[in-house]
């Protein structure tokens, strides 16, 4: 239906994750600048709305510009459906639903479609903005504008201008933080309707790869047998393994499908270690072709079985051998999920004893026994590492994270969730000694992701926080916004620690003149600890409470 504009009110507002609530006003006659402090190679985020009263007959565009260099991406952002619940199980599909406006969609063409504006005439806008870790210290200017697409009418107008100082964070794959969002690449090739690892297939992977490969992530999810996790998402996992019981009684296995993965992942520059799921699946099931029959067929097992040590020793020790020959094995890890300890003990000796040193990860509860094993252990948000076995982990290299699943109604990254609480995880790690962060699902698509975030199980917007058409969300804007923050904090910490020492040796050997400055960047450092320290409790997830500590932390880190 075509409209005509009666009124335009614009409000936007630069977000840290939220840290500021929206402080600019925009009205036609008028434009307005703001100015935000930021690090060279840093991500920000620009999100506001405007409010209309009938729209001319055109559609509108926004566009976010900066100088060559400064990367930016501009998009309306739409409703998806989502409720209330917070909880593990099944959903309850007769809860009260609303729009929440998470789906950041970058055509950048808004013609009035019913997902986008509230019932109060809201339009929500979002723009990105990529900073080169080359970009010169000082101001550098961002250009917002609406405009008609036909008349070329210009209906909001805003200027950023950025302060950007002389410090820098790493290359995203450069980042300490040890990011680990499972992929689910068959969500993709279900929903564009394209054979599984084709090359359209592929070149459709691709872009999502590199969105996620941006936030710092570390490691390939892969898939050794089908299905490690039953009905937990709505696609299935097929393995990335092909194994054959051969009509002579031999196994075989076909990499094809796993290198075709792990080559397109390091293309796309997430390559620091590939993890292998698994020995230990939720039903304990395992296909395989069985050649003399012509089809699949199942093993049931259980891990003291002997048929489990005789499949897992043969193909342990072919996978190895194939790592081996492809570079790959002292980065990849055998993972299970949520599994008992006493089955990880089983499979871990029968592991060793297939290829000693193997290395193996869990995402799951804590247990003393399995802390030295383990190169990457993942343990639930309400649990820690004991002190004293955190550094033993950190002093062999081993990776220590935490994760959040179902069973935290806050902080989480649901559709439901504040965005606020993608910001406060990352922190939260750091403050608590952790490497990093897991999450079980990164685009494990629903029916209709892009309209319907909830699923039959566990809380909407759980099982992705990406969406179909590389469309990224607000709250995974936010997560990355936090890994930065993290980053900062291990940076700064560093340079912090070294400045002490120095001083501290000019003091010891006679430079009384320094004693002051020592003094004030231990009071330097005592505060950024202290701002840390807000993140390490295990509640306080307000929003008002999560801005404060944010704003707190912003402030010591970007002076």
């Amino acid at each position: 239906m075509k409209r005509s504009l009666v009124a335009l009110l614009c409000l936007f507002s630069v977000l840290y994750a939220g840290a500021q609530d929206a402080v600019i006003r925009w009205t036609q006659s008028n434009s307005t600048d703001t100015t935000v402090t930021v690090w060279k190679g840093e991500r920000i985020g620009l999100e506001g709305y405007f409010r209309m009263e009938d729209i001319p007959g055109e559609a509108l565009e926004l566009s976010c510009r900066a100088k060559k260099g400064i990367a930016t991406e501009a998009g309306i952002l739409g409703g998806v459906i989502t409720d209330e619940g917070r909880h593990c199980g099944n959903h309850d599909m007769s809860l009260p639903t609303y729009l929440v406006w998470d789906v950041i969609d970058t055509d950048s063409l808004w013609t009035g479609y019913g997902d986008t504006a509230s019932s109060d005439g809201r339009v929500r806008l979002y723009c990105s903005v990529d900073l080169p870790r080359n970009i010169k210290s000082g101001r550098h200017y961002v250009e917002v504008r609406l405009v008609g697409r036909d008349s070329r009418n210009t209906y909001a107008h805003m200027g950023l201008h950025l302060n950007v100082i002389d410090r820098a964070l790493p290359a995203p794959h450069e980042y300490a933080f040890h990011s680990d969002f499972w992929q689910q690449p068959y969500s993709v090739s279900r929903y564009y309707g394209v054979e599984r690892w084709s090359r359209e297939h592929l070149d459709l992977l691709r872009p999502y790869m590199k969105r996620l490969a941006r936030s710092g992530q570390k490691c390939v999810s892969t898939i050794l047998f089908y299905e490690p996790w039953g009905v937990q998402s709505f696609d299935k996992f097929s393995p990335m393994v092909e194994t054959t019981l051969k009509a002579d009684s031999t196994w075989a296995y076909d990499y094809s499908v796993f290198d075709k993965w792990v080559e397109l992942m390091q293309e796309c520059g997430i390559d620091h270690q590939i993890n292998c799921y698994s020995m230990v699946p939720w039903d304990m099931t395992f296909r395989y072709w069985d050649e003399a029959k012509g089809d699949y067929s199942t093993l049931k097992l259980t891990t003291a079985d002997k048929a489990y040590d005789e499949l897992w020793t043969s193909f342990l020790k072919s996978f190895a051998e194939h790592l081996r020959k492809k570079g790959w094995l002292d980065k990849t890890c055998i993972a299970m999920d949520e599994r008992s300890m006493s089955d990880m003990m089983r499979a871990y000796n029968i592991a060793q004893n297939a290829v000693p040193g193997l290395r193996m990860a869990l995402a799951g509860h804590y247990h003393n026994e399995l802390a030295p094993l383990m190169q990457d252990y993942s343990i639930a948000f309400a649990h820690r590492f004991p002190a004293d076995t955190l550094a033993a982990r950190k002093a062999r290299g081993q990776f220590s994270t935490v994760y959040t699943c179902c069973t935290e109604p806050r902080p989480n990254l649901f559709s439901n969730s504040h965005p606020m609480e993608a910001t406060y995880l990352p922190v939260f790690a750091v403050a608590n000694g952790f490497d990093g962060y897991l999450h079980w699902s990164w685009m494990n698509w629903t029916e209709d992701p892009l309209h319907d975030s909830r699923f039959f199980l566990f809380s909407p917007g759980d099982t992705y926080c990406i969406y179909p058409d590389n469309h990224s969300s607000v709250r995974w804007e936010h997560y990355v916004y936090g890994v930065q923050m993290a980053e900062k904090v291990r940076l700064l910490r560093e340079q912090l620690q070294q400045d002490i020492a120095a001083l501290d040796r000019k003091v010891q050997g006679g430079r009384t003149d320094k004693a002051q400055e020592l003094e004030a960047l231990h009071h330097r450092l005592a505060e950024l600890d202290k701002a840390v320290g807000l993140f390490a409790d295990g509640d306080g997830f307000a929003p008002e409470e999560i801005r404060q500590k944010v704003e707190t932390l912003n402030r010591l880190l970007n002076e």
